[in-house]
């Protein structure tokens, strides 16, 4: 496959998972600030801020609706919400020929629909815009798996799919919302990666320890960062099988190094261990996608996160 398809394959599934995690986050987020006075609206911006790499220099974000207006962002900057949509859809316009209609259709539907909420003064109604947005990319996940055959460009899709949710998983634990909101906390944490049902169906007790080390080691959860690294080694493999990636070597340590650290590590870890696990988890993908793009995209145009 052409170094210029892969690419867009790529983050066409970084790009749209990046906007999903994100606006589920959002959500959780801001209903806790404004639901639970205990933490400061400005300390509780900045921190989720700092978590999702959006500065805020001069301190102007001190209030909920703040919040949701930087993270949301603009068209311009692809670590927020309407960025990574619009990234997304201009690497789907780029390659058009190579994607089914019904993606490209559903990308510029929730593409339109952003730009037009950040075009507005004001964002009345947040959580109502933010599901809006979750429903419309929802259905976009759902035509990619029903309608890509499954070569070479799915995969590379696939893989930055899971390489991004990877990387969130850990950038939400790093915000430790059962610490700032001990008592709803760790519900908005399940929330926001839609794992309330599967974490409840285990019968575990609700509580900080027990929701994050769900998150991260839970063999069946797709969300939890052992899931996520299982489906990135396996379809690191899937490459490798259609003769795409001679050069993954290394790419295929990072993912499988992290996959078998978690999997054979402690099934009731400390909280300490577990963070340490979550930063592990984060330097990881962040490592791994540098690999992907030094081994098969042109060196120029390429937006990646920094920790």
């Amino acid at each position: 496959m052409l170094s210029r398809l892969a690419e867009s394959f790529y983050w066409i599934g970084r790009y749209v998972e990046r906007s999903e995690a994100t606006a589920r986050i959002l959500a959780e987020h801001h209903q806790l600030l404004v639901e639970d006075k205990r933490v400061a609206p400005a300390m509780g911006a900045r921190i989720l801020l700092e978590a999702l790499n959006m500065p805020d220099p001069e301190g102007a974000v001190t209030s909920p609706s703040a919040l949701v207006r930087r993270v949301l962002g603009s068209t311009e900057d692809p670590t927020t919400i309407s960025g990574s949509v619009h990234a997304a859809r201009e690497n789907a316009r780029a390659i058009r020929d190579a994607l089914s209609g019904e993606v490209f259709e559903a990308l510029n539907s929730v593409d339109m629909r952003l730009s037009l909420a950040v075009s507005k003064p004001d964002i009345r109604s947040p959580g109502v815009l933010l599901f809006g947005v979750l429903e419309r990319l929802a259905v976009v996940h759902g035509v990619i798996d029903w309608t890509s055959p499954r070569d070479e460009g799915y995969f590379f899709l696939r893989l930055g799919r899971t390489l991004e949710r990877l990387d969130m998983t850990a950038r939400l634990l790093s915000v430790h919302h059962e610490s700032l909101w001990p008592e709803s906390g760790p519900v908005a944490v399940l929330r926001a990666t839609a794992g309330l049902h599967a974490f409840l169906r285990g019968r575990n007790p609700m509580n900080g320890e027990q929701v994050r080390g769900f998150l991260v080691l839970d063999p069946l959860f797709p969300r939890s960062m052992l899931g996520s690294s299982r489906l990135a080694e396996e379809t690191v493999r899937a490459l490798e099988a259609q003769g795409s990636m001679d050069a993954s070597g290394r790419l295929l340590r990072t993912v499988g190094l992290l996959r078998s650290e978690l999997e054979f590590s402690s099934s009731s870890p400390s909280p300490g261990t577990v963070d340490a696990m979550a930063e592990g988890g984060l330097t990881a993908s962040t490592q791994a996608g540098l690999e992907v793009s030094e081994a098969f995209f042109r060196q120029v145009g390429t937006t990646v996160w920094s920790s």
